[in-house]
């Protein structure tokens, strides 16, 4: 089942959060969630929810052992602190030891176990074929195809070994099965994350809140990225086909490779970001909080500052579990490259058992060294100007641009052929009548995907959001000092009547003065509440806008997503092939 099917958008979503909301207790809630997870998983095919399973299962398992060996070895020394090996009793210093080296080679296990896993199902042709050069006959060939790879695979395997190396290091508990469970498949994340952590998620198992703004922001999310997937990614990858085929022998012109390469560019934003949008939207509308996984990465002014905006969950992986570990930057220039390269090479495995990806991943990494001796040479300052700034950002651009055709293209002599083409040294025409019809037909909508890679409708959204925020402030100033107003009237009414219990000869005087503060009381309210009334009038308008705008939006997302999807051909999510 994937979030952009009908019967999802139609029935499933909307007949699980009717039943959550419905249920009482937060416990409860959970147990409907798992089981409406693993509903969703189980279209994909009872075989593959069965190895999801004994996966949560055996990290479970290997979670408790490594924080029984943990909690034993601080037993045995509460008060260590690294150093005090030799002033520790022997008898302790063993048990301390032997604990830890028993949780040590409980990681190792639930390492290898959880990466063999996906290597079985995931590398099992590349690592016959390419690595170790064997032929793949008929039967085994067969065999290959119909195990097939579980649907995100790659993620709830990252989020398990995020789990277990979590608990190794301290960062979090172990869990029991129920929370490793629903942590691993709850069908927000499932397919495509985002790779989130077990102690981010833990808490909020137990305590959140739900709210009718939470799931009114939430559904509103969600509809912004079906839109953007059933709308404009699906679409750009039609066009990027039409410029741009990658089928052997396909005919295109020069402007034909590059125009069909910057719709592959806009494609595989649009779709990536758009399931975060909606993953976002879905935990948001039951109360939970998701870091975003995706930050403009086409406005990055470095080959680095793309890589902290694209993918951001899978970014942080490989620094918290690999690049650090391994020594991060705090080491000499050579071993840095050595830990940029075991991350890039990951990197590009992570995303396809294929070699192009390796050679994707390999393309960053000669990127990002580039970029970490520059500013080596420059001691990390650069003279920040129009000229630099525009300069930074053509570059950046210009290497994701030429990335994008590594990645998706796989048959290197397709990808030699694309490149000397979209160098003019192939003697193809430089456009052709179809390009120029093509592109004048779709001009508008080429323009309009563009401004979405940008943070162009999202600041015009925040904009209109700070000015309800600011209108509820101001009304909440005029309440307050209308407030404020009693009060130091009601105190100088007190002191009034004081003063005429001791001076009751001059009560005329103080009568009179009573009476003037009185009517300047009256003056003043009446000049605060005119001030209230226009405050709420402008709030109300302000509030009506927003909401209305916004209601209108997310009803017309909802209602031409789902009637592009009537009567077309299903259009998968580009991160299921991962």
């Amino acid at each position: 089942m994937s979030f952009t099917s009908l019967f999802f958008v139609t029935f499933f979503l909307p007949a699980f959060t009717f039943i959550y909301f419905v249920i009482p207790g937060i416990k409860l809630k959970n147990i409907w969630l798992l089981m409406a997870s693993m509903a969703f998983y189980a279209f994909g095919g009872i075989n593959y929810l069965v190895l999801i399973l004994i996966m949560a299962g055996f990290a479970c398992v290997t979670g408790k052992i490594i924080q029984g060996a943990l909690d034993r070895a601080a037993d045995s020394s509460p008060d260590y602190q690294f150093g005090d090996e030799e002033f520790m009793d022997p008898k302790a210093q063993q048990d301390l030891e032997n604990n830890k080296r028993l949780a040590r080679i409980w990681l190792v296990i639930g390492l290898v176990g959880l990466i063999g896993v996906l290597a079985v199902f995931k590398y099992n042709r590349f690592l016959i074929e390419d690595i170790f050069s064997i032929t793949v006959g008929d039967r085994l060939n067969r065999d290959i195809i119909k195990m097939g790879m579980p649907i995100g695979i790659s993620f709830y395997t990252f989020k398990l070994i995020s789990y277990i190396s979590d608990v190794y290091m301290g960062r979090t508990k172990a869990g029991d099965f129920f929370h490793v469970l629903i942590y691993t498949v709850i069908f927000h994340q499932v397919t495509q994350g985002p790779i989130t952590r077990f102690g981010e998620m833990t808490c909020q198992f137990d305590k959140r809140k739900v709210s009718f703004e939470a799931l009114s922001n939430g559904i509103w999310r969600f509809s912004i990225g079906l839109a953007k997937k059933s709308l404009l990614a699906d679409r750009c990858g039609e066009l990027a086909e039409v410029f741009l085929p990658i089928t052997i022998d396909a005919s295109y012109s020069v402007s034909g490779a590059y125009i069909g390469s910057l719709f592959y560019m806009m494609q595989i934003y649009l779709d990536f970001s758009a399931y975060s949008d909606m993953a976002l939207g879905l935990g948001e509308m039951i109360g939970f909080k998701y870091p975003e996984n995706f930050n403009y990465p086409y406005i990055a002014d470095s080959v680095r500052d793309f890589w902290r905006r694209w993918h951001i969950s899978l970014s942080s992986f490989f620094r918290d579990y690999v690049y650090i570990p391994l020594g991060g930057s705090r080491v000499k220039f050579h071993r840095l490259i050595i830990n940029l390269l075991a991350v890039w090479v990951l990197t590009g495995l992570w995303h396809g058992a294929s070699w192009n990806f390796i050679l994707w991943g390999l393309y960053y990494f000669l990127f990002i060294v580039i970029e970490n001796a520059v500013r080596k040479l420059n001691k990390g300052t650069v003279v920040r100007n129009v000229f630099t700034v525009s300069f930074l950002h053509v570059y950046t651009l210009a290497v994701v641009f030429f990335g994008w055709i590594l990645f998706r293209i796989t048959d290197f002599h397709k990808l030699w052929e694309v490149l000397r083409i979209m160098l003019g040294r192939d003697g193809r025409v430089l456009y052709t009548t179809s390009d120029v019809l093509t592109m004048r037909g779709n001009i508008y909508f080429v323009l309009f995907a563009l401004s979405v890679c940008t943070p162009m409708w999202r600041n015009l959204a925040l904009n209109m959001r700070d000015r309800l925020y600011n209108s509820f402030r101001k009304e909440a100033k005029e309440v307050q000092n209308l407030a404020d107003e009693q009060t130091l009237f009601e105190q100088e009414t007190g002191k009034d009547h004081v003063l005429m219990e001791k001076y009751d000869k001059e009560g005329d005087i103080l009568e009179e003065v009573k009476e003037q503060d009185s009517k300047s009381h009256e003056r003043m309210v009446n000049r605060l509440s005119l001030r209230l009334r226009k405050r709420k009038n402008e709030r109300a308008f302000i509030e009506a806008v927003y909401y209305g705008v916004r209601t209108v939006l997310m009803i017309v997302f909802l209602y031409i997503s789902i009637l592009s999807m009537v009567g077309a051909s299903y259009t998968p999510f580009l991160y299921n092939q991962f």
